[in-house]
């Protein structure tokens, strides 16, 4: 088991790497603990709140670039630059459900997220609706909301396999 942080300091060095892109600090930040204090109350959730902030608007320019950069001409180039933005969401998920959050900024990140994807969706159907009347491009769009994205990392994770290669590694699938 990943030993996680159990001081200030060490929950901000880990958050800052999370928040400059190091995805690979979110199982030791799970495993965190924290005991919150009248001292570091206010910046704990400060810094939880600027990492969140700063990965979510990363995602946003990504997806944004996603759709300039491909040329959308199908129905399948529109539901793949969606599924990669809805898999790119599920770190910032990942994040907004860590354990050692006090359960109070856990339940406001969660709801942030959620009105988050609401909006990109309903902006995203406001685009589309001038351009296409298209069933399957509407489905695609409704289909992409946050209850969507916390169960596929639900399966996602029931469905990874380990094996351990000879280099004493673990293999995920």
């Amino acid at each position: 088991m990943i030993n996680g942080p159990t001081t200030y300091s060490e929950w901000v060095n880990l958050l800052n790497q999370f928040a400059n892109g190091d995805d690979s600090v979110l199982d030791q930040l799970n495993n965190g603990t924290f005991l919150i204090d009248a001292g570091t109350a206010n910046r704990f959730y400060s810094k939880i709140e600027e990492v969140y902030k700063k990965r979510k608007q990363n995602w946003l320019d990504k997806f944004q670039r996603s759709f300039q950069l491909q040329n959308l001409k199908t129905e399948d180039d529109f539901e793949i630059a969606l599924r990669n933005g809805k898999q790119n969401l599920i770190l910032l998920d990942r994040f907004i459900s860590i354990q050692g959050l006090p359960e109070d900024l856990r339940k406001t990140l969660k709801k942030d997220l959620e009105d988050f994807i609401t909006e990109i969706r309903t902006s995203l159907k406001k685009n589309n609706s001038n351009t296409s009347k298209n069933e399957k491009i509407l489905m695609l769009l409704n289909s992409f909301q946050f209850n969507t994205i916390s169960t596929e990392i639900k399966s996602d994770q029931k469905n990874s396999s380990e094996t351990t290669a000879s280099t004493g590694r673990k293999i995920i699938f």
